[in-house]
C-alpha cells in the first residue's frame, strides 16, 4: 500500500513520495519488496495515488526480480487505506498487505502459518506499544476514588500495518466506496468471521516523519539480517 499523501515526511523530503524515501541508501518501497521476494512471493500489486507516476517509473527502473510479476493498483482518487484491494476479489488466493511506509522484521512465513493454523479470514500482525502518560491517572467507581497513579505507563496492542486476507474477507471490501481498513475489520468481526491477531516481537517502525527515518536508518545499519538484507546492500 504506497497510496498516501505523506504530509510529515515531506517537510524533510519535498520532492520525494514516501515510498522512494531512502534508509541508508534504499528506497523504503525497495526493502518491502525485497522482503516479499525473499520469502517467495512472486506476485506483487503497488497501490498508488498520490506521486503515481513517480512510484511506478522508480519501480520500473530499479526493481527487477526474476519470476517475479509486479502490477500497480492505481487509484484515480482516494479509496481509503484498504480500498484497492477491491480490485482483488475473486482472484482465487489469500493477500497479504503490507504498508508501505514499514521498517519491519515480522516472520512472514511464521505469520502465513498462524493464518493458516487459525482459518482466519483476516489475520492481523500485532505488536505491543508502551506508552506514559504525561498527567496522572485517577481510577474510579462512579464517584469514589479507588486509586491514584502519577504518569502510569499504559501497555497497547497495535496493529502493525501487516495483514493476511482470504478471498471470503476480501468479498466484504466495498468496490466503488472509500474503505477504511478498522471499519472493514469491525464489520468482519461483526458478520463472524474469523479476525485473528498474529503477535510478533520482531523490530518494527513506522516511519512517518524525519525523527523516524533517522531511527529507521539506525536499525537498519545495526542489524540488517533482522530485515531481510545484507549489509553490503547499505550505503
Amino acid at each position: 500500500m504506497a497510496g498516501g499523501r505523506g504530509t510529515r515526511m515531506a517537510h524533510a523530503h519535498p520532492r520525494v513520495p514516501k515510498p522512494l524515501v531512502r534508509i541508508a541508501g534504499l528506497p523504503l518501497l525497495e526493502i518491502n519488496l525485497r522482503q516479499l521476494v525473499r520469502v517467495g512471493i512472486d506476485r506483487i500489486y503497488i497501490a498508488v495515488h498520490h506521486e503515481a507516476d513517480a512510484i511506478i517509473e522508480w519501480t520500473r527502473a530499479n526493481f527487477a526480480a526474476a519470476g517475479v510479476e509486479v502490477q500497480f493498483l492505481v487509484e484515480e482518487r482516494p479509496r481509503g487505506t484498504i480500498g484497492s484491494l477491491a480490485e482483488l476479489r475473486d482472484g482465487g488466493d489469500a493477500v497479504l498487505v503490507c504498508n508501505g511506509d514499514l521498517l519491519s522484521g515480522i516472520d512472514l512465513p511464521a505469520l502465513l502459518a498462524f493464518h493458516a493454523r487459525e482459518r482466519a479470514d483476516l489475520t492481523i500482525a500485532t505488536h505491543f506499544e508502551h506508552h506514559r502518560l504525561r498527567l496522572g491517572e485517577v481510577e474510579v467507581d462512579g464517584t469514589r476514588v479507588l486509586g491514584y497513579r502519577e504518569k502510569p505507563v499504559k501497555t497497547f496492542r497495535i496493529s502493525s500495518g501487516v495483514y493476511l486476507w482470504t478471498q471470503r474477507a476480501l468479498a466484504q471490501v466495498r468496490t466503488d466506496d472509500w474503505e477504511a481498513l478498522p471499519d472493514l475489520a469491525n464489520r468482519l468481526v461483526a458478520e463472524g468471521l474469523a479476525v485473528r491477531a498474529y503477535q510478533h516481537d520482531e523490530p518494527w517502525l513506522d516511519v512517518n516523519e524525519e525523527a523516524d527515518r533517522v531511527l529507521a536508518e539506525e536499525m537498519l545499519r545495526n542489524d540488517p539480517v533482522a530485515f531481510g538484507l545484507d549489509r553490503e546492500m547499505l550505503q
